[in-house]
C-alpha cells in the first residue's frame, strides 16, 4: 500500500489505495482485529466516518461509493440503536435484507477473492522463477548419421519404438524374471550380434524380431539404443517401403 498524505489514526494513507469501500472497511477491521461475524458496527462506523471526514478536511474528493458505504454503516448503527421488541405489522415484507447480513456477506466475498488473488500472485512469482529448458532440436543430417535409409526419419522409427513398448505391455508374463544386473548397451549389442548368427551382410531381418524374447522396460530401451550404435556405426542399416509398412534391418557388416 501506497503511504501519502493524509494522517489517520497513525497510518498515512489516501483513498485511492484502496480498491473501494469494502477494501477500506477490511483495512479497518485486520488494523483493530475485529471479527467480521461479531462485527462491532458503531466502533467500525466511527472509524470509517473518520477516515472519510479527514480525507474532505483536506479537500480530496470522496468517491461516492464510499458515501453510500457511510449511509449503510449508519444505517446499521441506528438499527442497533432501536429496542429489539418486535414490532407487530399488517404485513410481511419478503424481500427485506439485514443490512448487517448483507455487508457481512460482502466482506466475506471480498476477502476470499483477496486470498485467491494473492495465491496466484504467488504462484506467477514463482512461475517466473522458473527457465523451461528449451526444446531440443535434433541436427537436420541426423538420419543420415545414424544409417537410416531415405525415406525413414529418425521420428518414425522412435514411433516405431513406442507402438512396439506398448505391445510388450500387453504381452508380458504374469511371472517376470526379476532381474538385478543392469543391463548395458554392451549387452545389449551382443544378444544382437546372437541374433544375427547364421546370417550374411545383405540379409534383410524384421526391427520387431530383435525384440521378440525382451519383456524389461531396461533391455528394451537398451536394445533399441544398440541398434542405432550399430547403424551408426554402419554395421547395419534400417529401411522402411513407406510409413504403413514394417521396419527392416539390413545387414551391412558382420565383422
Amino acid at each position: 500500500m501506497e503511504k501519502v498524505g493524509i494522517e489517520n489514526n497513525g497510518l498515512t494513507i489516501k483513498l485511492t489505495d484502496f480498491e473501494g469501500p469494502i477494501d477500506l472497511l477490511l483495512h479497518l477491521i485486520k488494523k483493530s482485529e475485529m471479527d467480521i461475524f461479531d462485527l462491532p458496527i458503531a466502533e467500525i462506523t466511527t472509524q470509517y466516518l473518520d477516515f472519510i471526514r479527514t480525507q474532505q478536511a483536506m479537500q480530496l474528493d470522496v468517491a461516492s461509493e464510499y458515501l453510500v458505504m457511510a449511509a449503510t454503516l449508519l444505517q446499521i448503527k441506528s438499527y442497533d440503536l432501536l429496542p429489539n421488541d418486535p414490532v407487530e405489522t399488517d404485513f410481511e415484507d419478503d424481500e427485506y435484507t439485514d443490512p448487517r447480513e448483507e455487508l457481512m456477506l460482502q466482506l466475506l466475498t471480498y476477502k476470499q477473492f483477496q486470498v485467491v488473488s494473492e495465491t496466484l500472485r504467488e504462484r506467477e512469482q514463482s512461475d517466473q522463477q522458473s527457465f523451461p529448458r528449451l526444446p531440443m532440436m535434433a541436427p537436420e543430417d541426423v538420419d543420415q548419421e545414424i544409417g537410416l535409409a531415405p525415406g525413414l526419419g529418425l521420428v518414425d522409427l522412435q514411433m516405431a519404438f513406442t507402438h512396439l513398448l506398448a505391445k510388450k505391455r500387453q504381452q508380458q508374463p504374469i511371472s517376470r524374471r526379476v532381474v538385478t544386473e543392469k543391463y548395458t548397451i554392451t549387452d545389449a549389442v551382443s544378444n544382437i550380434h546372437r541374433h544375427l548368427l547364421g546370417q550374411k551382410v545383405g540379409d534383410m531381418i524384421a526391427f520387431t524380431t530383435f525384440f521378440d524374447d525382451v519383456y524389461e522396460r531396461e533391455p528394451l530401451v537398451m536394445t533399441f539404443l544398440a541398434l542405432l550404435e550399430m547403424a551408426k556405426a554402419e554395421k547395419i542399416s534400417l529401411h522402411q517401403m513407406d510409413y504403413e509398412h514394417e521396419i527392416f534391418v539390413e545387414i551391412e557388416d558382420l565383422d
